[in-house]
């Protein structure tokens, strides 16, 4: 019985032990994990206060409220830590882009290993959005994209359309703010058709709508294509009007669509303004500032349209109206403390135009002069005073990241020792192969000799060859040129979506043709035996016009790029047996050399005619011709006749030899003429079968 009561007291201490090391474990735990457990009770109305703070208290306040509330309140979870730094974020956002992307750093920081759950899984997604736009806004656009990017492939997994809505809208802006307007547009379209099928009961489904589509119309506006601008605002202010009603409780939301009725309003007008229907943008921009100059509404920017309706004065020469105007806005700066930055300068800006309009150069320099003290002042003062903003919040957040990465320090030390030791594994076998390889080097010598000599033979044979390789490689550069240039010229398009509009789907197919005749094209030039020939012929019944459309219509996105038109005629139809590839090739050589040696905004005119056995293209340009020097050369192969086009474009000089050996195996001529400085015409002429005759029908 001794024995056995001393075995019980042993297990029941064993027992103990086990139990105390349990409840120390589960204690470490819980201090590891407390930190998880989120209070919005508390801090959303301390959040709401601080911003509050924003706009009555002293500059930089609200930031030091809000750290004395979190430094008193050490058990704040991962959710308050991110709305702590996201405001932050925000505070800084429009004053100093630094300060804030340290701020979102941290954010991603803090969620990065807590991305995955559904609390935290959002918030992580907005700040991959918020880093973006500050890049964006420091004009960093490569990087923005990819946290775009980035961000949309997380959000399309989960299905949230309005999210992805709200990415595809950020690269529109950054696109915008490139002055891309087509392809701005384009993102924007997304925007709304994601969200065709949405709900329009939901607020914010409602104002993503209406704003990009304002956001079409402003792109179209910028790219000068009025009819389309004009249409999409007409959509915007027709989409507010049949849904407004269903937001007319709640006054905050009636305030926030009569100040998107204001800004379509003003946008709309500067569209009229710039085409000159001066009566129409005058009507646009007093319905704007009516809207907007309300309490509760967007003061601000009905003051940027008084100024723009000051400018429309000025055009009209209606002085004394702008000059009520301009007393009228100088009157609201003077009411605030901290008027608008821009508003103030462009205040002054306009004054000196309208001093100026009265032809008093003194009272125009005055207001130019405290322009351009004051722009200059500001920007030294705010970049001064964020330098000093940035060290202080730099060594404030280090100390966050210190306290996070001790929470780790374990995991670390572990993750340390297995890499110490695999470096260490890895630097005893490199020596040992070094060493073994040492030993039989002496061996390899006569071997490396023979590969030696071997190796010359080699190079001296790739010499001989590397003049033949050369020009190939010219020809596969020069031919690539043209498919690939289009390619590009849509790939900001081209986007995998299974409810892809038509026009899209009518985009991919141009795609796929274009890189299908590229690599036929390379297909055939690296078949090729003997330098600048062409491969046999594969004939079939083609319909030139149609092949000749095509070719036009690709090269379409090309000309636009210079704002170039291309002009056309009726095509006579005309059926012939030609190789189709290569043709292809012959018609886009042409057409492409119109556009290269084409100034900008010109016109490129293709008319076509047909005779009893023969179909005659002419490619007219009002271009920079050819040189009578050059005449006899442009059709040589490797010839120094190549020059720069209109916009740099360069040239290799091979296009023009191709084209006129594709002509003469298919018994056809190319021939030109040219008048130096003032326009340059092409024509082809192929053989094709007569009206007559009966066209034959593969089996």
């Amino acid at each position: 019985m001794v024995i056995l009561t001393k075995k019980n007291k042993f297990y029941r201490q064993l027992l103990e032990c086990v139990f105390f090391l349990y409840i120390t474990i589960m204690i470490f735990a819980c201090q590891q994990v407390g930190g998880t457990i989120d209070h919005p009770d508390y801090f959303d109305p301390i959040l709401k206060h601080a911003d509050s703070l924003s706009l009555h208290a002293e500059k930089g306040s609200p930031i030091k409220f809000i750290d004395s509330v979190y430094n008193n309140y050490p058990n704040a979870g991962i959710g308050d830590l991110y709305k702590k730094y996201d405001f932050k974020r925000n505070y800084f956002y429009d004053k100093d882009y630094a300060i804030a992307m340290v701020y979102v750093d941290s954010v991603l920081l803090i969620l990065k290993k807590h991305s995955k759950e559904k609390a935290y899984k959002k918030l992580y997604e907005n700040a991959i959005l918020k880093k973006g736009d500050i890049l964006q806004a420091e004009k960093r656009y490569p990087e923005a994209f990819q946290y775009y990017y980035q961000a949309k492939q997380i959000c399309e997994k989960s299905g949230d359309s309005l999210f992805v809505s709200d990415y595809l809208g950020q690269l529109g802006m950054v696109c915008y703010k490139e002055k891309k307007y087509l392809e701005a547009a384009s993102y924007f379209k997304k925007c709304v058709h994601i969200l065709r099928n949405a709900d329009n009961r939901d607020f914010s489904i409602f104002a993503s709508v209406q704003s990009n589509t304002d956001n079409i119309a402003l792109s179209y506006d910028r790219a000068n294509m009025y009819d389309s601008a004009f249409r999409y605002y007409s959509l915007a202010l027709a989409y507010i009007r049949n849904n407004e009603s269903n937001f007319s409780n709640d006054s905050s939301n009636r305030r926030y669509i009569g100040t998107a009725k204001g800004v379509v309003y003003g946008n709309l007008a500067y569209a009229h303004y710039r085409q000159e229907d001066y009566t129409t943008a005058e009507a646009l921009l007093k319905e704007s500032i009516s809207i907007n100059i309300q309490p509760g509404y967007e003061n601000t920017d009905a003051q940027f349209m008084q100024l723009r309706l000051a400018t429309l004065y000025i055009k009209m020469n209606r002085l004394d109206e702008c000059r009520e105007i301009l007393e009228q806005v100088k009157s609201f700066t003077n009411s605030h403390l901290q008027p608008d930055r821009d508003l103030r300068l462009r205040l002054l800006k306009m004054q000196e135009r309208y001093y100026d309009k009265l032809n008093k150069p003194d009272s125009a320099y005055k207001y130019l002069k405290a322009y351009t003290n004051i722009k200059d002042s500001l920007d030294t003062k705010n970049q001064a005073a964020h330098e000093v903003d940035v060290n202080n919040e730099l060594e404030n957040v280090a100390r966050q990241h210190e306290i996070i990465a001790l929470k780790s320090d374990d995991h670390l030390k572990s993750i340390l020792l297995v890499i110490f030791s695999l470096f260490l594994a890895s630097v005893i076998t490199i020596a040992f192969l070094i060493w073994k390889n040492w030993n039989r080097s002496k061996q390899n010598l006569q071997l490396v000799a023979v590969q030696n000599e071997r190796l010359t033979v080699a190079l001296r044979a790739v010499e001989d060859r590397d003049q033949e390789n050369a020009a190939l490689l010219k020809v596969i550069v020069h031919d690539l040129k043209n498919p690939v240039g289009n390619i590009s010229a849509i790939a900001g398009l081209l986007l995998e979506d299974k409810n892809a509009a038509p026009l899209d789907k009518s985009m991919y197919r141009m795609i796929q043709t274009a890189s299908g005749q590229a690599f036929e094209i390379i297909n055939q030039l690296l078949e090729s035996k003997n330098k600048g020939e062409l491969k046999d012929l594969r004939t079939e019944l083609t319909d030139i016009p149609e092949l000749l459309t095509e070719c036009i219509d690709l090269l379409q996105f090309k000309a636009l790029k210079k704002k170039q038109r291309i002009k056309v005629g009726k095509f006579p139809p005309g059926i012939a047996m030609l190789d189709r590839d290569k043709i292809w090739q012959l018609f886009t050589n042409l057409i492409d050399n119109a556009i290269k040696f084409s100034p900008d905004k010109s016109v490129i005119s293709i008319h076509t005619k047909r005779d009893s056995d023969t179909y005659t293209i002419m490619v007219k340009d009002k271009g920079i011709g050819i040189p009578d020097n050059l005449k006899d050369k442009v059709f040589e192969m490797h010839t120094e006749a190549g020059r720069t086009g209109t916009a740099g474009e360069k040239s290799f000089g091979l296009g023009l030899s191709i084209s006129r050996k594709i002509v003469e195996i298919h018994k056809g001529k190319l021939w030109f003429e040219s008048e130096p400085g003032k326009e340059t015409i092409f024509y082809i002429e192929l053989p094709c079968l007569p009206v007559t005759e009966v066209v034959p029908v593969n089996a």
